[in-house]
């Protein structure tokens, strides 16, 4: 394949570069540049507005610090003078006097010293004043303006606040800052005994007057303004190099980007020699530029990697054979071009005994056998027969061009029959079998769905039937097989969706007439149809494999909830035959005791006598194991059939539980009385307790009493509760002494 033919199988017109390339090239660093001198723009503008009037509400509030500050010292003198100066002069003789300056011999009442100091401390840029509305010979006349006036009631009502305000006076804008001018405890009796003093009921705190500082707000902000503009000049200095360095950085990526558009452009023309540049950079271009160069190597294999691709995406891994994407597209095919001339056949065919060989030979031969299989299949099978493998187990067949329904009849016994005799797997003889459903269009169905779904049910029935034989699909085996299909489907997915719930059946000490346990029976929600027994699902679940998992849940579920009832009440759980084949019993038990924190001898196992009739060694050794871990061991039914006191003999139960049918006629049947006191005689010989299962009559309770019967259970007692009841149970026990009944 040469050059132009390995670009030409790529799409590569959307990657095409326009002629005006370099056009192009610059828009990209428009687009770059523009929204970076705008977001440069904006910040430079933002600063430049915030800025100057940051600085200067900075200032003006240190302004007004500063003037809290003097009114402060203010003060401070006016106190240390009051008390250091004027009462020590006073003291001595001398005198103090508001109009000290027309008395040689007197010294400034601490008002007057004040309002001196405030003057001398007044200056062009700071303004000090000291005045109160109260009348004094020395203020006489003297007018308070409007900022004055409300500072005097503010401060009135809170002294140690201060009052401030922008305005302008003799036409410049000025920061005025006034205090109160309170009285100290020196002050006070002074001016209550002084005649002029303008009130006699002076106290420690009142405002006499107010201290106001006053300063021009151009003196204020004239520095902070000058210092505003040199950081926006060196702001928008920063936002011209930030904007230069971008723009830089921009145009070392526009460059490269060009010269890999070229590259580009080279490999959409078929160019695919042409050495790529900036491989070697280790930023995202250097990686962008190895793709393109990966890019032009592996083209050609990525052709070859597309059909491979198709291939397996509709063909089996395994067999080769066709799978089920391409099964489906092949009988639409069939259907189209052979209807209504022709009747066309769908074969569903599964292995019999295939998991068994997985399980003890293993995967690896289980694959050897599925291969060997399909190669079966084709061996014997027409060209017009079109064998796929649907996954697992499961073969599919389609026929057309035949004469129905013989040669599909013939074909389904071949099938059975070659599949049927043994292989030759890796040193291995297998021997296994083959069950075919077999539906017909148009009779069954004109659609691929309906006649590959209606194959299977037939397969399904050929299984339930005996397995090894071939049946075709017939009306009604629809419905019935269906529901039986979805109920399955249903079981799967019940324990992952919480559909399950353990009820609980007390048993009854029959002389205490307390409850000392409870049996724990599981139900299934179902969401559709409501509450199914067990007696329909659990024989389903021990078919389909899940009464493993199901009563794994069952041990662990019970256990935790019997954790939470007193130490006294034992909990008793029914056991699958199946559940000891998995080998994994054992575990689970260990499991549910462990997260439960439930002690083992609170826990007792139901078993029927039938599992041990089927590997009595193995399940002797399980028994014992369980009985290890110190878990009470109870055999279920007895008397039903299996009866055999061998099996008493090899393992010594802790408890009988009489089957409910001989409990049932007690009362009409002399022999049902024989065999309930041989029984309960026996489990006396033995150290076994009894309990009755399935007592519903007070008459049924009076004659297993009489006969020494231990335990009972029953619907006279109480029919199975949900979880939630069995506390409450227990309660009303404990508060009235008497049972359930």
């Amino acid at each position: 394949m040469n050059a132009l033919a390995i670009a030409k199988s790529c799409d590569f017109r959307s990657l095409r570069m326009p002629q005006h390339v370099r056009v192009l090239q610059s828009s990209l660093l428009i687009k770059m540049l523009v929204p970076i001198l705008l977001v440069v723009a904006v910040m430079v503008i933002a600063i430049s507005v915030y800025t100057p009037r940051a600085v200067v509400d900075t200032a003006l509030e240190e302004a007004v610090v500063k003037g809290l500050q003097t009114a402060d010292q203010l003060r401070a003198l006016r106190a240390f003078y009051s008390e250091n100066v004027v009462s020590k002069a006073v003291k001595d003789g001398a005198k103090a006097s508001a109009s000290y300056k027309n008395d040689p011999s007197a010294i400034p009442v601490p008002t007057t010293f004040i309002l001196d100091v405030a003057q001398a401390f007044s200056n062009d840029q700071v303004k000090v004043g000291l005045v109160s509305p109260f009348p004094w010979p020395t203020r006489a006349g003297r007018v308070l303006d409007d900022f004055q006036r409300e500072a005097w009631d503010k401060l009135s009502l809170d002294p140690s606040a201060h009052f401030e305000r922008r305005e302008v006076v003799g036409g410049r804008e000025v920061l005025r800052v006034a205090v109160g001018d309170r009285m100290d405890a020196s002050c006070v009796a002074c001016h209550n005994a002084n005649p002029q003093s303008p009130k006699r009921d002076w106290k420690v705190g009142d405002v006499r007057g107010i201290i106001e500082v006053v300063r021009p707000i151009d003196q204020i902000t004239r520095g902070a303004q000058a210092l505003s503009w040199h950081l926006v000049a060196g702001i928008s200095v920063a936002g011209v190099i930030l904007f230069g360095v971008l723009s830089a950085l921009g145009l070392q990526l526009v460059r490269p980007l060009r010269d890999l558009a070229a590259s580009i452009n080279n490999i959409a023309k078929g160019c695919l020699h042409e050495a790529i540049p900036h491989t070697k950079r280790v930023d995202e271009l250097g990686t962008v530029a190895r793709a393109l160069m990966n890019m032009q190597e592996q083209t050609s294999e990525r052709m070859r990697a597309e059909e491979q691709i198709s291939h397996m995406a509709h063909h089996d891994a395994l067999t080769g054979l066709p799978n089920r994407v391409l099964f489906g597209s092949e009988l639409e095919r069939a259907l189209t071009e052979w209807l209504p001339d022709k009747t066309v056949a769908v074969f569903c065919l599964d292995l019999d005994r295939f998991k068994q060989v997985n399980d003890t030979l293993g995967h690896p031969v289980g694959d050897a056998l599925l291969t060997a299989v399909a190669e079966r299949l084709q061996s014997f099978v027409s060209d017009r027969t079109l064998v796929a493998r649907l996954g697992g187990d499961e073969f599919a067949l389609i026929q057309v061009g035949a004469e129905q329904p013989a040669d599909s009849t013939l074909l389904g016994e071949q099938i059975i029959a070659r599949l049927s005799e043994p292989y030759e797997i890796r040193g291995y003889q297998i021997v296994i079998g083959a069950s075919v459903g077999v539906s017909l269009a148009p009779h069954d169905g004109d659609g691929a769905d309906d006649l590959l779904k209606n194959a299977d049910l037939a397969l399904y029935r050929a299984k339930t039937e005996g397995r090894g034989m071939l049946r075709f699909f017939e009306l009604g085996m629809d419905a019935q097989m269906l529901a039986r299909r979805e109920l399955e489907l249903d079981l799967r997915r019940a324990l992952v969706n919480d559909e399950f719930e353990l009820y609980y059946q007390p048993l009854v000490n029959i002389d205490s007439d307390a409850i000392c346990g409870f049996e724990a029976l599981i139900r299934w929600n179902h969401p559709t149809r409501g509450m199914v027994s067990p007696v329909e699902f659990i024989s389903l679940a021990e078919e389909v494999g899940e009464i493993e998992a199901i009563g794994a849940w069952v041990l662990k579920t019970a256990c935790r909830e019997a954790a939470t009832w007193p130490d006294d009440i034992k909990v008793a759980v029914n056991l699958s035959p199946l559940q000891f084949r998995s080998g994994s019993l054992v575990l689970h038990v260990m499991s549910a005791l462990a997260s439960s924190r439930l002690k083992a001898d609170r826990l007792e196992l139901e078993i029927t006598e039938g599992l041990l009739l089927q590997d009595t060694e193995a399940t002797l050794a399980t028994l014992h194991q369980l009985r290890d871990l110190g878990v009470r061991i109870s055999m279920d039914d007895f008397g039903t059939g299996y009866s055999s006191l061998s099996y008493l003999r090899k393992f010594p139960f802790d408890k009988i539980k009489i089957d409910r049918s001989f409990v049932r006629d007690l009362a009409e049947t002399d022999g049902c009385m024989a065999i309930v006191r041989a029984v309960m005689d026996l489990g006396y010989g033995l150290g076994m307790s009894t309990t009755a299962e399935g007592v519903e009559t007070a008459e049924q309770l009076a004659h297993l009493k009489r006969e020494g019967c231990v335990e009972a259970q029953g619907y006279l007692i109480s029919p199975p509760r949900p979880a939630g009841a069995v506390a409450e149970m227990l309660f009303v026990q404990m508060l009235s002494g008497r049972s359930v009944a």
